[in-house]
């Protein structure tokens, strides 16, 4: 830890992983508050565990073996998955360590209960895994104010990507939002239905039906990959 650095990355990684005493994470936000380089590390860490956690969301889980015979190739397997999910996380992790050391100093990891953050770039992703109706007004609320706050002759992109429970907003049945949907689609606002969670629903003999302004075709972590990568900004409500 350098001497100007109160808060080391040991402590930095307890406090992302919720491991530090109620007292110890007063003191992180009390310091975060008063050192932009420390809220910035606290933004980025907590980017890659978000990508990191929608990287291991997105890969199917194995399918176990019944006969206790077989039980070797299971365990084989279930070796090769492990092995095939340490590679994915390693190749995530170096991939969001190069990718962070390249981006603005001002880019960051927000959340719509942030709004000192929010509204300062000029495009955005926003990322949507619950099904609390609260949660989807809220993301839904977040894409209008992101739109109001933009800059004259400047417009703002801004996506929405719904999967896991998430995916009840997109879904035609299912949502209580069909005219903010299309509100929103009319302001330019794109929504992506992650396709990995329509197949785990689609496996459960679910029939899933998306509002026509739903766009199926890619995973949430390859859709928050790729904005991020042009440069766009990641909201996770």
């Amino acid at each position: 830890m350098n001497k100007d650095e109160k808060v080391s990355e040991e402590q930095l990684n307890a406090f992302i992983d919720g491991e530090l005493e109620p007292e110890e994470v007063s003191n992180v936000y009390d310091e975060a508050e008063q050192s932009a380089e420390l809220d910035q590390r606290l933004c980025k860490q907590r980017k890659l565990k978000e990508l990191v956690k929608l990287a291991y969301r997105d890969v199917p889980e194995p399918k176990r073996r019944s006969h206790v015979r077989r039980m070797p190739s299971s365990v084989l397997g279930l070796a090769m998955v492990a092995s095939v999910l340490l590679v994915l996380g390693a190749s995530i992790g170096l991939f969001l360590h190069d990718f962070l050391q390249q981006k603005s100093p001002t880019a960051g990891y927000y959340t719509a209960g942030n709004p000192q953050t929010v509204g300062t770039m000029e495009n955005y992703i926003l990322h949507v895994a619950s099904g609390d109706p609260e949660h989807i007004k809220r993301a839904l609320q977040t894409a209008q104010d992101l739109l109001s706050s933009a800059e004259p002759g400047a417009p703002r992109r801004v996506e929405i990507v719904a999967n896991e429970q998430g995916l009840n907003l997109l879904r035609s049945d299912i949502t209580q939002f069909k005219n903010e949907i299309r509100y929103l689609a009319n302001e330019n606002v794109v929504f992506y239905a992650c396709s990995k969670s329509i197949q785990r629903l689609e496996e459960k003999g679910v029939v899933v039906k998306l509002v026509p302004e739903a766009i199926p075709g890619y995973t949430a972590l390859d859709r928050v990959v790729l904005r991020m990568k042009d440069g766009w900004e990641y909201i996770k409500i």
